[in-house]
Order: C-alpha cells, then structure tokens, then sequence
C-alpha cells in the first residue's frame, strides 16, 4: 500500500522537527474539527450504517436502548461478552512501543510463531509499491526482510491492524452489526490511516496516533451488537439525541478496551479527549481523522460529491491531502 510506504523509517527520525526557512509560514497543524459539523458527520454516517432514513419514523425503544448502552459501559470489561478479546499478538507488539529496545529482528521473531500473521506480513512485503526493482523470482520470504523492506514502524501498524481484523469478524453478528460491522472495520482503517498521516504536523507518534484512530470506534461495533440484542424494532432508532448518546457511551467503551489492552496513556488519552478543542495535539489529530474517514466513506458510497460544500468545511490544504489520500490509499 502506498501509505505504508510513506510512513516507512527509523522513531528517531519520525521524531526529528522538519526543518523550515525563518521567514517561512508555521506549517498547518491539524486542529479539532467543530463540534457541530462533526456531530452532523456521526449523524450521516450514523443512518447510512444503520440502514434508516428520515421517513424510517421513530422508535420507541430510544430510550431504552440509551439506558442500555449506558449500563453496559460501566460493566468491567471481562463481564461485557460483546466487546473483543485481545489478539495475542498484542503482547509483544505492545511491548515493542514501549520498549525502544526492541530492535524489528526482535518482534519478528515473536511475530513468527503466527503462520497467518506471517503470511499477511509477507503479502505485504512482496507488494511492488514497496520495492520498485522486485523481481517475481526474489521474492520476500521471510520476515526478517520483511521487517528491513517494511520498516519496524510500518510492521507494526500492519501486524496491529492484521491481527485485530479476526478478531472483529469473528463476533457473531447480528442482523444489524452483520451489516454494519465491515463497514466500521473499513472506516477503523481509514482513520487509522488519517492520524497516522496528520500525526507529524503536530509532532506526534504517528505509530501511537495510527492505534489511536484504529481502536477509536472499537466500541461503536460494541454499541451495534448491543443494539442487535436489545432493539425490538424492525429498524434502528435515528434521532440525533440517540445518534449523540451512542456516539457518546461508544467512546467511553472504545477508550476501556485501549486501557484494559495495555496501550499507552498518549494511545488512550488521545481517544478520550478526542474532540475537546483544548485536549492534546493527538487528540485533535484523532478527532479529525475520524471525521476525515466518515466523509471519505460517505462520499466513496455516493452520499456525496467530493467537491459538496458539506464535505471540505472546514478543512485547510493538509486536511483534504489527507482525505485524497484515504480515497487512493490501495492504489
């Protein structure tokens, strides 16, 4: 994937300030979206995964199902059989984050013991985009030089992402989520992908912003399969007060599975302030990302045009690169 192949390289060099001439504009920083636009986004994209439109009418289950979401949000994690379990794999990935240590020899040879695991890495690998003069009789078949060609940066971002998709697809969905769920999951890439991508404008991690996005509606693919049970309704309530209130407990679940997982106070910190124009720079870098890949995914099923007034408020030069980038992002 080209974006992976943009985000290749050493932490230190991630780390290191771009140099810019003295009489140079400061460059654009990625900056919380307004409140009022993105609660909007959540609304659209809300009732495009859900399946209802304005004439669906109302359901009278909406506060019920409010309450629910909201009782199961203050249930310990272990006692919610809706949320996923941990991929194992997380163990020594995590480490490695926390661990500067941790050279990529060092993760691919804990990564090795997952033939799945190693067959996605190697796919990766042997893609042309990440190494132009590949020949069809060298290929890439081990994951020490997978780890040189991809980087210990970009394998991690992969195994992270590779090893969490089972996980989700694995949950026994419901009508509702059995539609929903691959849709969330697409959009959990895209806006991992996003802050990844904005993460160097505010100096961040762009690993630790890449988990950040992609665990950041983890508990709104909860939220569906709690709806599954609960809603005794043909269709799904639509107002934007529960649109609101599910967005809301979804949060709040989405930063206990990051917490119980074991990922850094900037990973959960990042989702929890998501959104608040006076939280940290990766929390702004979050909320943008995932108002970013809702419009992307909005406009990629024709809901609409690329250009419409609706999509680019609001967003300065860096913002729609980062939105074309998540429309080219197989290329």
């Amino acid at each position: 994937m080209k974006w992976l192949k943009n985000l290749l390289g050493s932490d230190s060099e991630q780390s290191k300030p771009a140099p810019a001439p003295i009489a140079a504009p400061a460059p654009s920083r990625a900056r919380a979206p307004d409140r009022a636009h993105a609660g909007m986004v959540d609304v659209l994209f809300y009732r495009w995964l859900a399946g209802v439109t304005p004439n669906s009418g109302p359901s009278s289950d909406e506060k019920i199902l409010a309450v629910d979401l909201a009782y199961m949000t203050q249930q310990p994690l272990d006692e919610i059989t809706l949320a996923p379990s941990r991929p194992p794999v997380f163990t020594p990935l995590l480490r490695s984050m926390r661990d500067s240590s941790v050279s990529g020899a060092d993760l691919a040879r804990q990564l090795s013991q997952d033939k799945e695991l190693v067959a996605e890495v190697l796919r990766e690998a042997n893609r042309p985009c990440h190494h132009p003069h590949y020949h069809a009789n060298d290929p890439v078949t081990t994951v020490e030089r997978a780890t040189m060609l991809l980087g210990v940066n970009g394998l991690r971002m992969l195994v992270g992402r590779a090893s969490l998709l089972p996980v989700i697809m694995s949950m026994h969905p419901g009508p509702f989520s059995q539609l929903s769920t691959p849709l969330l999951w697409r959009q959990c890439e895209k806006c991992a992908l996003a802050a990844s991508v904005l993460a160097p404008s505010v100096r961040a991690n762009p690993v630790e912003a890449y988990f950040a996005g992609l665990l950041h509606n983890m508990g709104l693919i909860v939220a569906f399969r709690l709806l599954d049970q609960a809603n005794t309704e043909p269709s799904l309530p639509q107002s934007e007060e529960f649109v609101a209130a599910l967005h809301g407990h979804a949060r709040v679940l989405s930063v206990r599975i990051a917490e119980a997982w074991g990922f850094p106070e900037t990973v959960t910190s990042a989702m929890r302030e998501a959104g608040d124009p006076d939280g940290e720079a990766l929390s702004q870098v979050v909320a943008l990302a995932d108002m970013l890949s809702r419009l992307r995914m909005l406009v990629d099923s024709a809901h609409f045009e690329e250009d419409d007034p609706f999509v680019v408020e609001g967003l300065d030069a860096a913002s729609l690169a980062c939105f074309e980038e998540l429309r080219n992002e197989d290329e």
